[in-house]
């Protein structure tokens, strides 16, 4: 048996908040979590609706369904089979779609980028690709690439603001895992919130996170 790759067109998605145009000059890019569609993962994201902010969920291209073969389906960003290539793939998708998205934007938009749980791996392997200069990096309930090179991270984006954020109830993490990825994290220089919830986004957390940003 041989194996056998060809790259082919593919149709992307991803949902939006707000309106893009040359007056907008915040781009958010939100990248779900394991199971999620961004279609609902963006609603998390209404409580930060602004006239020049237009806010973006990407969808993962894997499709499933949650239990058995009907009801509830869920997207992820990659699994074990052909990892390197569903990658690759995603940062493809992520940089063309910002591309896109740029060219319709105040040329001095600043980007925002969040991963939220399996998303914070997929968006930190695409920002040590991207030809884009970012302004935010937020990593929420959900660990960085474990082949991620932060000195090249460093010198790509040198004054990007970072953030850590994880609920102190979270069901996938507990403290003693946080505090010790932390250490891990301790080249990232980033700042490190916590609230009160689980493995979710919280809108009130997400507030106060938007108002610290530069």
């Amino acid at each position: 048996m041989k194996e056998h790759s060809i790259k082919i067109e593919k149709t992307a998605h991803y949902y939006t908040i707000g309106e893009l145009n040359k007056q907008t000059n915040e781009l958010w890019i939100t990248c779900h979590g394991y199971g999620q569609l961004a279609s609902y993962f963006i609603d998390k994201f209404q409580c930060l609706k602004n006239p020049n902010r237009y806010i973006v969920a990407p969808e993962g291209f894997n499709k499933f369904y949650l239990k058995g073969y009907s009801g509830r389906v869920g997207a992820s960003w990659m699994t074990k089979e052909k990892r390197l290539d569903e990658i690759n793939d995603h940062c493809i998708f992520l940089e063309q779609l910002t591309d896109y998205l740029t060219n319709k934007a105040h040329p001095k938009c600043k980007i925002r980028i969040l991963g939220f749980s399996q998303g914070t791996a997929t968006v930190s392997r695409w920002l040590l690709r991207t030809n884009h200069s970012l302004e935010t990096l937020i990593l929420w309930g959900g660990k960085i690439a474990n082949d991620f090179n932060f000195e090249h991270y460093k010198q790509k984006h040198p004054n990007i603001q970072n953030f850590v954020v994880f609920g102190a109830e979270d069901e996938f993490y507990t403290m003693e895992n946080v505090n010790e990825y932390r250490k891990e994290l301790s080249l990232l220089k980033a700042e490190w919130i916590s609230y009160k919830g689980g493995h979710t986004i919280d809108t009130e957390t997400l507030k106060v996170l938007s108002s610290k940003l530069t």
